[in-house]
């Protein structure tokens, strides 16, 4: 895979920022206990650990790849990086819970601006020919982070403390700063002078906080649960109005009304997030609850998953080169769907090698599809919005993930109650499990539906 001289610089530099963010977030949470006991933190505030970090993620990616369009993508990406370090290297020292929390927000806008812009630069960057191939890369920088993220966390935390998880993390991203800073001279930027739209931003914003937080408390106060979630539809139905009459808007709606492929690519996406993410839940609770093992063998097995998914995003990267877009993510969407049918088999009884089997398939098919149909996004946009385009690809992420969430909560809410997930409720969490996994594999379908449309004409 021939990578031109100019840009290893700015490859290996999003590559390493791409690598630690899912580094951070996998690792983090594989190290809440010690950073619980050490804050002496409520089981309420380490869940919000996480969610204020993905809060800070949802609320920015698509502000961040408008910011990128106006001011510059290399100028904005190195922003996110001195916010993600500085924050990390905060974290470290702190000893209030709130302020942990609140400084764990904005590392995930720290994060938001990075990725977006990252991925915008790349696409701004690469020939077109070689697009697939620079996507490929950051993409399996991406799975090895989430990889090496709980066994590395685990290992710092155990040696050295969980404060230099934070520390060390901050001096990678001081070294990525400086490699930008010093080695890429060049700014890229499509709608320089424009004004930002502070309003649409909000309005987003907003929307996002009402879909985390009313994805989160689903299981605790339902009630205020279902008002947050009707409020996210009215909002979201407020900024689509907002933006189509907007003269500079964050996000160009018409773009989504006009173009047939960017808009069924991005919608393939949503739906592909929103059947996949959960099966790492149920996996872990199966694993642990279900078969008796061990958090850190559990860990490990986890972990395939997503070794799977680095090495064969570069395979995915070559068949982008010999084969239409399309079709390749078309084969990886199906992989997936296969991938969850495999897993709503698994019972108690089952084979372990039927967990690596379901593993293997959804992390080959997620590379498969995931990198030909961001290449989609990005291509089909046009140079003038690819800072939209980049943003809009963190955010459908990001939204499938919580929409995932939703199903998840109501279903477990459903077949044990408020009980939680033990040897007592066993045989309601793997109905629960094999119920979810059936309609996760009928919103494949629509992803698969989504990316057959795009060719038809």
């Amino acid at each position: 895979m021939s990578i031109e001289k100019s840009h290893r610089p700015l490859l290996v530099a999003i590559c390493a920022s791409l690598f630690c963010m899912p580094f951070m977030l996998a690792g983090v949470n594989a190290v809440l206990p010690p950073i619980g006991e050490s804050l002496e933190a409520s089981a309420r505030q380490l869940s919000l650990i996480g969610t204020f970090y993905s809060l800070g993620l949802a609320v920015f990616q698509l502000a961040s790849g408008r910011l990128g369009d106006i001011f510059g993508h290399r100028h904005i990406f190195l922003l996110g990086i001195a916010v993600f370090a500085v924050c990390g290297a905060a974290l470290g020292f702190v000893r209030s819970v709130p302020l942990f929390i609140g400084l764990r927000f904005f590392q995930g806008l720290g994060g938001a601006m990075f990725n977006a812009s990252g991925l915008a630069l790349l696409a701004s960057a690469a020939p077109p020919e070689k697009r697939a191939a620079y996507l490929g890369i950051s993409g399996a920088a991406v799975y090895a982070g989430i990889a090496c993220g709980p066994p590395l966390a685990g290992l710092v935390t155990g040696l050295m403390g969980w404060q230099w998880l934070f520390w060390g993390n901050a001096l990678a991203f001081a070294g990525v700063f400086l490699l930008m800073k010093v080695t890429v001279q060049r700014e890229w930027r499509t709608a320089e002078g424009q004004p930002f739209d502070m309003t649409g931003c909000a309005i987003y914003g907003c929307a996002m906080i009402a879909l985390t937080f009313g994805a989160s408390e689903l299981a605790e106060r339902p009630t205020l649960a279902w008002v947050l979630l009707g409020a996210f539809v009215g909002l979201v139905l407020f900024f689509c109005l907002h933006e189509l009459r907007s003269r500079y808007p964050l996000l160009d709606m018409r773009l989504l009304a006009e173009n047939r492929v960017f808009a069924l690519s991005s919608l393939a996406a949503f739906v592909n997030y929103s059947s996949f993410f959960g099966t790492l839940f149920f996996f872990s609770l199966y694993l642990q609850v279900g078969r008796g093992m061990e958090v850190q063998e559990a860990g490990l097995v986890l972990a395939f998953q997503a070794v799977v998914q680095a090495l064969t995003t570069p395979l995915a990267a070559r068949m982008c080169k010999s084969w239409p877009l399309a079709r390749v993510s078309a084969v990886g969407v199906t992989l997936c769907g296969v991938g969850l049918a495999t897993a709503a088999c698994l019972s108690l009884d089952s084979s372990l090698a039927l967990i690596f089997v379901a593993q293997a398939l959804l992390g080959t098919g997620m590379s498969l599809f995931a990198l030909p149909n961001t290449a989609i996004i990005l291509e089909s946009a046009g140079e003038n919005h690819v800072g939209q385009a980049s943003g809009l690809t963190g955010a459908v992420r990001t939204a499938g993930q919580l929409c995932n969430m939703v199903v998840i909560t109501l279903t477990l809410g459903f077949f044990l109650g408020n009980a939680p997930v033990d040897a007592a409720t066993l045989t309601g969490f793997m109905r629960c499990m094999r119920v979810d996994l059936v309609i996760f594999c009928v919103c494949n379908l629509g992803a698969i539906a989504c990316v057959l449309a795009q060719n038809l004409k």
